[in-house]
């Protein structure tokens, strides 16, 4: 009879236990996601104010027309590794915006990237700068939801 109430006490302890784990990595998750989706937004929004500076001077300096083609690789990498974040539940739908808004981005940085080894101006008919708004316009909004 006492064996089988521990059993039951020990059973019931590690339910909780368990279920708490749970909620520790779910918290942990949504840390995680909210951390690095801010910092990513940050980025962005840091290259999106940098970038016609960069690709002016980038048109009569090779240093920086290399600087700024490894920025434009290293943003691309940066947008690789925050699709892969594993997201919460709640926050599906902003990553899913920032997943499309990623795909354009992507396709501008690849046509830029293009158009620096062809000689025109960098940005020229890449979408970016009206996609790096759209951003801005989310960060806007996240940041306003924040207390």
């Amino acid at each position: 009879m006492i064996k089988r109430r521990v059993s039951m006490l020990l059973l019931l302890s590690l339910m909780l236990l368990t279920a708490g784990c749970g909620i520790i990595n779910e918290v942990g998750q949504t840390v995680n996601f909210a951390t690095e989706t801010t910092d990513y937004l940050q980025s962005l929004k840091d290259f999106g104010q940098d970038m016609n500076t960069l690709a002016e001077q980038a048109v009569a300096d090779l240093d920086a027309r290399t600087t700024l083609i490894e920025q434009l690789q290293a943003l691309k990498q940066q947008i690789t590794r925050y699709e892969g974040l594993q997201v919460p539940d709640y926050a599906t739908k902003l990553h899913e915006s920032l997943t499309e808004y990623n795909a354009t981005l992507q396709q501008g940085l690849d046509k830029a990237l293009t158009n620096i080894e062809q000689g025109r101006a960098a940005f020229d008919s890449t979408g970016i700068p009206d996609t790096m708004n759209k951003i801005n316009e989310l960060l806007n909004q996240l940041s306003q939801l924040t207390p």
